[in-house]
């Protein structure tokens, strides 16, 4: 607690040392010029904030090309320019700390040539701004081809443990898409909803550490993932096909569409994906003298309709209203064996073999209506609402066969034949309302409220074949009917101002959850409600010309997903089970964090996080009956202390790099007293390499080096993986080729030990990784570079926690 007291003072005296006197902003002036050298008269010229991208100005030049701007606050800033005929053109970042004149801008006619490829302003594939990190798609070449998961394994400050996903070393990551949450899904069923979504789909990846209030308080973290809508007048569209071989296969084709006037905006895109992937689980365990070795290998064959489309109005020119429809329809089939080894005094005694096959369908749709208007001089205030419903429907059928036998291969008991049946509905809607009203040139205020509920309903049917009729008999101790009902009610507060050169903003954030589940088997029921405050905290103050201090400070809010709730067991074989718990507890996260952002590029992060009610997957066993059982619990209070620094490298005119290193000291203090306290270190370096080889060709290298840590209840050890891929340019600008090359040597896996409690237990995960990907992409239409708008729509947490699952168990 001293180590934790002495962080947060040093943090806010190193932020308010200079504080002083107000000022009233200050004045940038610049000039645009077309190609030609002659003056860009009536070039509109827009000026966005570095960190959010949001338009703080707009203005259209005088007759000689000039143009300024007044009452600008000090901070990082993007110019753009755009005139009719010419491609707009993106400034990098200018740090305003005085009156400047930025360079002359030249824009550029919009001809479709070879020499037009490389265009003045075109961003990089990472942008790294002080509250958040951004990945432009489409600018990979190693993106090309894959999912957002996949994606998301190598962005910059994102882990990935057994397909859960962290941000800041360990904090769990609320996934949304244009702004809205994605669902409650367990890490299985997320990790397979992702892959759902090719980088087709995508314009950017938003890794935000500090979100504001009017985001749900749900997760560590937001990773907003942008799908992709242009402002382009007219039509536009791009193709995209893709395959892959190596450990099995994948196949996807996508197209991407916008037709825009100025009232309307039409978007829309469709992706189909069929893969074929294996997957590889061994688990041993020690029981006195007994050893149970599980062998588990599945094939799992996937095709995949995943789409998105809208249409925005313009009711004036300051008031929009949109709707927007996504989501995807899944057929998955899963072939899987295992194959349990029983030695006792490391003698092989006798084998249990199960084979099943999975018969699933997974539908998700998310329809959303919503409103943005701004109003008064100079758009002082701001007004959204958002109305959201989701459904999601699984359907999943399974037939098991169990065989018992002898060292010998002769049976020792009759084989044993199940079916299950295991249908999930839920349903969530929710509505919400921002008002945001400027005060004074830089005091502003936001309000908002937000209503959500989730409505669950499962069922799962397990029978016994009976030898003498041939037919299924109801299990009773699995089968159930599970119902589960939540609505929070949340409301916010904030203001935020800029007082001398410091900026602050504070928010307050209350939500109400209260919740009913009910389990028929056995009979129980259980009702929730509580209340919660989180505050949100930023300071931002300009310590010299180079360098900009930023103090964060946050708590926030991990409910657990539908189904880790849920208490249906899952049948593996006669030793093994997996099941959800009705008792599980929301954890809470409270963070302490203090950044340097060194002249707009270099960012070094120290942070402090406290987990209380910290729950994980754990592995509980019987000794006698030797019956395993993988559940989630509430098992400890979590410390975390990380420094993570983030570097771009100009190597060379032709080759850089962007580097993430992390450190991180983790402690687990137990409530099982009989377990103790467990403390960690974790040492990570990502580094990705860009080589423009030339006008048209353009090549990456991605390493990611971690050292052994320990996460949970299990200690992990090293690993490693690399990617490598190339991409050309072709057919006058309009399309590429890209060919990848993913885990090149084969190397990503999870290999990890467990002591918890009575566990004696080593453990290897892996599914196919290494594919080498060819893809090729098409434009056509008007093509130009614009900045999307962003819905940031209604339910931002509880999609998340949908229930249903590709997963195979």
């Amino acid at each position: 607690m001293k180590l934790l007291t002495r962080f947060l003072l040093t943090g806010v005296i190193v932020i308010l040392y200079t504080f002083s006197s107000a000022q009233n902003g200050y004045f940038i002036k610049g000039k645009v010029l077309l190609s030609s050298s002659l003056l860009a008269e009536g070039a509109t010229v827009t000026i966005f904030n570095s960190s959010d991208s949001t338009i703080i100005k707009s203005i259209a030049c005088d007759k000689l090309g000039n143009f300024g701007f007044s009452g600008i606050k000090r901070g990082s800033y993007i110019f753009s320019a755009k005139k009719i005929g010419y491609r707009k053109f993106y400034s990098n970042p200018y740090l305003v700390n005085s009156n400047i004149t930025i360079k002359d801008i030249t824009l550029v006619p919009e001809i479709n040539t070879l020499n037009e490829v490389s265009v003045t302003g075109k961003r990089n594939y990472i942008e790294v701004q002080p509250n958040k990190t951004v990945l432009n798609v489409d600018r990979s070449v190693l993106a090309a081809g894959n999912s957002v998961f996949d994606i998301l394994a190598t962005a910059p400050g994102v882990r990935i443990i057994q397909n859960g996903i962290y941000i800041r070393g360990g904090q769990k990551a609320l996934i949304a898409i244009n702004g809205k949450s994605i669902g409650q899904l367990n890490d299985e069923q997320l990790a397979d909803l992702l892959k759902s979504y090719q980088s087709s789909m995508i314009s950017q990846i938003e890794i935000i550490t500090n979100p504001p209030a009017r985001y749900d308080a749900a997760g560590g973290g937001v990773i907003n993932i942008i799908l992709k809508k242009s402002k382009d007048y007219g039509f536009k569209a791009n193709i995209t096909e893709s395959a892959a071989g190596g450990q099995d296969y994948k196949f996807n084709t996508g197209i991407n569409l916008n037709y825009r006037t100025k009232d309307f905006n039409f978007f829309g895109s469709y992706n189909f994906a069929y893969s074929k992937t294996p997957r590889v689980l061994d688990i041993d365990r020690t029981i006195d003298t007994s050893k149970l070795n599980e062998n588990y290998k599945s094939t799992s064959f996937l095709k995949n309709n995943g789409f998105n489309g809208g249409i925005d109005y313009n009711i004036t020119p300051k008031q929009t209203i949109g709707g927007l429809v996504f989501g995807y329809d899944n057929l998955l089939g899963i072939d899987k064996g295992n194959i349990t080894n029983i030695l006792n005094n490391s003698v092989l005694d006798s084998n249990i073999i199960t084979k099943s096959h999975i018969n699933r369908s997974i539908a998700n749709l998310n329809y959303n209506f919503n409103y943005r208007g701004s109003f008064g001089k100079n758009d002082k205030t701001t007004l959204g609402t958002d109305f959201d419903y989701s459904t999601y429907r699984r359907y999943s059928s399974e037939l098991l066969d169990n065989d018992f036998l002898n060292v010998d291969g002769s049976t020792y008991r009759d084989p044993l034949f199940y079916m299950d049946n295991s249908p999930s509905q839920i349903n969530v809607r929710s509505e919400k309302i921002d008002f945001t009203q400027a005060l004074s040139a830089t005091g502003s205020l936001s309000v908002g409220m937000k209503n959500n509920q989730v409505n669950s309903n499962n069922n799962i049917e397990f029978g016994q074949r009976s030898d003498a009729t041939l037919t299924f008999t109801p299990v009773p101790s699995l089968t159930d009917h599970f119902i589960y009902n939540e609505r929070i009610n949340a409301a916010y507060l904030g203001y935020s101002d800029k007082y001398n050169k410091t900026n602050v903003s504070v928010s307050f954030r209350g939500e109400q959850t209260n919740s009913y589940a009910e389990s028929l088997n056995p009979n129980k029921t259980i009702l929730r409600s509580y209340f919660d405050l989180f505050p949100n905290l930023e300071i931002t103050q300009p310590a010299n010309k180079d360098n900009i201090l930023i103090f964060d400070y946050n708590r926030r809010i991990v409910r657990p997903n539908y189904q880790d709730l849920n208490p249906f067991v899952s049948y593996i074989d006669q030793y093994s089970y997996s099941t959800g718990n009705t008792l599980l507890k929301p954890e809470y996260y409270t963070t302490f964090q203090v950044t340097d952002m060194f002249k707009d590029k270099y960012k070094l992060d120290l942070s402090v996080a406290i987990v209380n009610n910290f729950f994980a997957r754990i592995y509980e066993q019987n000794d006698t009956t030797k019956v395993f059982l993988t559940t989630m619990a509430n098992i400890a209070t979590r410390y975390e202390y990380n420094a993570e620094f983030t570097m771009p490298v100009n190597i060379t005119k032709w080759w850089n790099a962007d580097i993430y290193l992390l450190a991180s000291y983790q402690q687990f203090d137990y409530f099982d007293h009989n377990v103790g306290n467990i403390s960690t270190t974790d040492f990570e370096m990502r580094i990705l390499q860009s080589f423009t080889l030339s006008p048209t060709v353009k090549a990456e290298l991605y390493t990611d080096w971690e050292s052994p840590t320990y996460y949970g209840i299990n200690h992990y050890s090293s690993a490693f993986q690399s990617r490598a891929g190339v991409s050309k340019v072709i057919l006058n600008g309009n399309g590429s080729i890209k060919l990848a090359v993913s885990d090149i040597f084969n190397s990503e896996d999870y290999r990890y030990t467990s002591q918890y409690t009575n566990l004696n237990l080593t453990g290897f995960e892996k599914t196919g990784s290494r594919f080498v990907t060819a893809t090729f992409t098409y434009k056509f239409g008007k093509q130009s570079v614009k900045t999307s708008v962003k819905h940031n729509s209604g339910d931002s947490d509880e999609q998340k926690r949908l229930g249903g699952s590709n997963n195979e168990n």
